[in-house]
């Protein structure tokens, strides 16, 4: 994964949103709020004038080459068993979703919201395989690409398709160590400590609403990498854990909606399993 999403900078956009966010997620239609509007737009400049940066900072210096393309074994599979594919797919869905959202809070309605959202994001994924295309220990990843089209135009297919509502990305980091060995600048640069998740309203879809608990819990897929360092061979982590749905809380009020709706997008220490390379059992694990 060649991208930095600034998470402080998205969680401060929310927060911007929660006089009237909660709200604004049950409200169809409502008239466009211009100065609203201009704050999405400034906040979503920042963030891809952050992201650029970062970029720029952890893989573009040096020198350029021909644009090429990069696909299957030429591409980041073998080495990060696809793990940055789940990368390019999470950090679209957050940024669409965020800016989608925001955008409905604006008053904008909320097909055409979750479309610029993504739309926005989708771009800018597409700006930096762009640029990862002309350098020549990187390229424009076919695959990358694929996963930064799904995640960004998730938000807006749940939002057309409301059983796809039973369905969320999540994201955990646990350090593995290799910012302190010097291998990276920062976690978000490591694939060995971060984790992606698809979590599920399973009991919800088994057993109803009737209850708090079959709303609150869901069950998740997990999915990590090891061994990319010092050329070992890595290896795919694939986990199962107990998951929480923060927006099942019946607490009311818009600030807490909207903390509940960030909160979403990150898996808390659950009981977990994983389940490969070989089977270890948790009691509490990110």
């Amino acid at each position: 994964m060649k991208i930095l999403n600034a998470l402080a900078l998205l969680i401060v956009v929310e927060n911007q949103n929660a006089v009237s966010f909660s709200d604004s997620l049950q409200t169809e239609k409502q008239e466009i709020n211009s100065v609203r509007v201009g704050l999405v737009c400034a906040a979503a400049a920042g963030f891809i004038a952050a992201g650029h940066i970062q970029n720029y900072d952890a893989w573009w210096k040096g020198n350029r080459n021909g644009f090429r393309f990069v696909f299957g074994k030429k591409d980041d599979g073998e080495k990060y068993r696809n793990a940055d594919k789940f990368g390019h797919n999470y950090y679209s869905f957050l940024v669409s979703d965020v800016i989608g959202n925001s955008f409905v809070w604006s008053g904008i309605e909320k097909s055409k919201a979750f479309f610029y959202g993504g739309t926005i994001a989708c771009l800018f994924q597409f700006y930096v395989e762009v640029e990862d295309g002309t350098r020549p220990d990187l390229g424009f990843s076919i695959g990358d690409a694929i996963a930064d089209v799904t995640g960004s135009y998730f938000p807006l297919a749940q939002n057309e398709y409301p059983f796809l509502k039973n369905f969320t990305w999540k994201y955990s980091i646990i350090d593995a160590g290799n910012v302190k060995k010097g291998l990276h600048k920062t976690m978000i640069d490591d694939y060995e400590s971060q984790y992606f998740w698809l979590s599920a309203k399973v009991p919800q879809m088994i057993f109803g609403s009737q209850n708090f608990f079959s709303k609150f819990f869901n069950l998740a897929i997990g999915y990590s990498v090891k061994g990319i360092h010092y050329n070992q061979k890595s290896e795919s982590e694939v986990y199962l854990a107990l998951d929480y749905d923060f927006e099942a809380i019946p607490l009311e009020g818009s600030f807490a909606r909207s903390i509940f709706h960030v909160l979403n997008y990150f898996h808390f220490p659950s009981p977990m399993i994983r389940v490969t390379p070989k089977f270890v059992s948790y009691g509490l694990r990110w």
